[in-house]
């Protein structure tokens, strides 16, 4: 069966129009983190015709990632996150270019060229901070947590916004194994993906703001930063 993307992106054209299909085709976005967040916003990335992915994680897929890491499966347990990734990618979005970075973000992580912004799904305050340091002035930076069944999402321009580190200075990282559910990944990771098609138009809702997204009670709120 051809593949035609007439058909594939008719019904979101018909949402957001031509100009904004054609801007995420021509898009290259910096997936950083490929558990709960990464992998659904990476999928739906592809989904919707971004030209370049960019995957970044050195972590393979655990027992423990099953609940809430929708790309993998049983049989990915062992199996290098970023190459599973790609695979599955593929499978959904041909067209989309995947490249791969098996790597762990620290002070020594360099940006590839020609990235247009950057999906920060990390699990880490540490990596956090030196993603956003490794951005160029300009950049659009696109923040989501999850913990329990609460989540967040924010965007910063890098040079425009007050950086990250000082933004959640008073955060700290939880002891052991942070717990989360697998409804509140995926609202979170949908939520950050409809920000970053809004960033690629140039139009982001979030930019110095938190939606702070409560799943227990149903509830969203607004913070300025």
């Amino acid at each position: 069966m051809a593949d035609s993307d007439g058909d594939r992106f008719s019904r979101q054209r018909l949402h957001w129009g031509e100009e904004k299909q054609r801007q995420i085709a021509e898009s290259s976005i910096l997936i950083a983190g490929l558990g709960g967040l990464g992998a659904t916003v990476s999928q739906i990335m592809a989904r919707a015709g971004v030209a370049r992915l960019h995957l970044v994680d050195d972590g393979s897929v655990e027992w423990s990632d099953l609940h809430r890491q929708s790309l993998y499966g049983e049989c990915d347990i062992g199996s290098n996150k970023v190459l599973v990734t790609r695979k599955r990618l593929q499978a959904i979005n041909s067209r989309v270019e995947i490249v791969c970075h098996n790597t762990r973000v620290d002070n020594t992580f360099c940006l590839p060229p020609g990235i247009r912004g950057v999906a920060d799904c990390l699990d880490n305050f540490t990596g956090r901070f030196d993603l956003y340091a490794a951005i160029p002035d300009g950049m659009f930076f696109v923040h989501g947590g999850v913990q329990g069944d609460q989540g967040q999402v924010l965007t910063l321009i890098k040079g425009a916004s007050l950086p990250l580190d000082e933004i959640l200075a008073g955060c700290r990282q939880p002891e052991g194994l942070i717990p989360v559910t697998p409804e509140s990944v995926f609202a979170v990771a949908s939520f950050m993906s409809s920000e970053l098609f809004q960033a690629i138009s140039g139009a982001p809702k979030l930019l110095n703001r938190f939606l702070v997204v409560d799943m227990a009670g149903f509830t969203l709120s607004f913070l300025e930063v």
